[in-house]
């Protein structure tokens, strides 16, 4: 699956175009994540219909950068964390994105995203 990556001016209703115009279209949106820090927001979306989140996306004044996404699972304990993140430190990888997108039994399941995603699926054995 790939996340949309949309960078957009931090204010009220940034998101809403895109739910909207997703629903307009029929599409589910399964992930969504936002951060702003006053200027500039990031929206993180994912849908199983990609062809039509990006329509929706276009539909909605935005444009989006792509980022396969690789889901691992990892044990939901103290420093899983901080194991993974150094991994891919030391490995070189320039990570884009690392989000929660469910869980399996005690398994935490997360997203990465990086520019390069041959090297961090070799690098979390993926």
């Amino acid at each position: 699956m790939n996340a949309y990556l949309i960078t957009v001016d931090d204010r009220p209703g940034q998101i809403a175009r895109v739910f909207e115009a997703a629903a307009a279209r029929g599409v589910n949106i399964a992930l969504a994540y936002g951060l702003a820090n006053g200027t500039t927001g990031l929206i993180a979306l994912g849908s199983d219909d990609e062809a039509g989140l990006r329509a929706a996306i276009a539909d909605a004044g935005f444009t989006a950068t792509a980022i396969e996404m690789i889901v691992v699972e990892l044990e939901n304990r103290p420093g899983t964390g901080a194991e993974v993140m150094r991994k891919l430190a030391d490995a070189g990888v320039d990570l884009q994105l690392a989000v929660p997108v469910g869980m399996n039994g005690d398994l935490l399941q997360v997203g990465f995203g990086a520019t390069d995603a041959g090297l961090l699926r070799r690098t979390l054995g993926a």
